[in-house]
């Protein structure tokens, strides 16, 4: 899934000193009007010290207004937003979830209808499912009518058969009556990503190998095809100029993920 970048609202982040300036350039104009002498509004003088707290004031007031904006939206909010807006869709965090990984989900949800039993569906609640990280679910596996979900754990690994039994269980209440459920621990499809980053000065790789493993790791939920020249377009994030040597599973070629099979990312990122 692509990013969304948060919109830039250049006019809610005014600097305390442009506020000043417009203010003093506001009185400057008022007094050309009135055919008076412009007041001294440099520092120091007693316009400044009055109207300069003032502007910080404003200055702190736009950028809280701002991020309470960006909290009202789904793909930017974080925090006790975030489970704000769980419970408007009835989905919790769950036990040490993180903000990427919550909002991701609660993306997934408000992108999908509450199914029938399709086999998107069964991937959908068994990810809901505290403890599983990814599923992938197989219709007419064994006969017609046959729904088989292979999930891993939240750290990507093939989930035990304990962890299966208890999603199997949990997924009961939603089992279609004439579906033949099962839930196993998924084949685990590795994918190996290197790449060489060209680093702007100010960027720290540590920081640009978290952005690029987050969205890979996005693109890769659920696809069974992965596509070599998409997942070189998700490593310009913030902070690369461009990058060199990049290999996916050692080559360059497009990869096909089995259908029992969850891919896991190992990410190798260099400078």
């Amino acid at each position: 899934m692509a990013t969304i970048d948060k919109p830039e609202m250049p006019i809610l982040r005014e600097t305390p000193d442009q506020i000043y300036q417009r203010i003093a350039n506001r009185m400057a104009a008022l007094a050309q009007q009135r055919e008076d002498t412009p007041p001294a509004t440099e520092e120091g003088e007693v316009f400044y010290d009055f109207d300069y707290p003032i502007a910080v004031e404003i200055s702190e007031q736009q950028q809280l207004f701002e991020y309470g904006f960006l909290q009202r939206f789904l793909p930017w909010s974080d925090g006790e937003f975030l489970d704000a807006t769980g419970v408007f869709f009835g989905l919790p965090r769950n036990e040490e979830e993180t903000d990427d990984a919550y909002r991701q989900r609660l993306i997934d949800r408000a992108r999908s209808d509450e199914g029938d039993g399709r086999r998107q569906d069964y991937e959908r609640w068994a990810r809901n499912i505290d403890g599983v990280g990814g599923a992938v679910a197989i219709e007419k596996a064994r006969h017609d009518l046959s729904i088989d979900v292979y999930i891993t754990d939240m750290d990507g690994q093939s989930a035990t058969p304990e962890l299966a039994g208890q999603v199997r269980s949990k997924l009961e209440d939603k089992r279609r009556a004439l579906h033949d459920l099962q839930v196993l621990p998924a084949n685990i499809f590795p994918v190996t990503v290197a790449v060489k980053v060209i680093l702007r000065p100010e960027a720290e790789l540590a920081q640009v190998e978290e952005q690029i493993a987050s969205q890979v790791k996005t693109y890769l939920k659920g696809r069974s095809q992965i596509v070599y020249q998409q997942i070189g377009a998700l490593f310009f994030v913030d902070g690369v100029e461009d990058f060199t040597d990049y290999t996916l599973n050692g080559g360059e070629a497009n990869l096909t993920v089995p259908a029992d099979c969850v891919a896991t990312l190992q990410l190798v990122v260099t400078s």
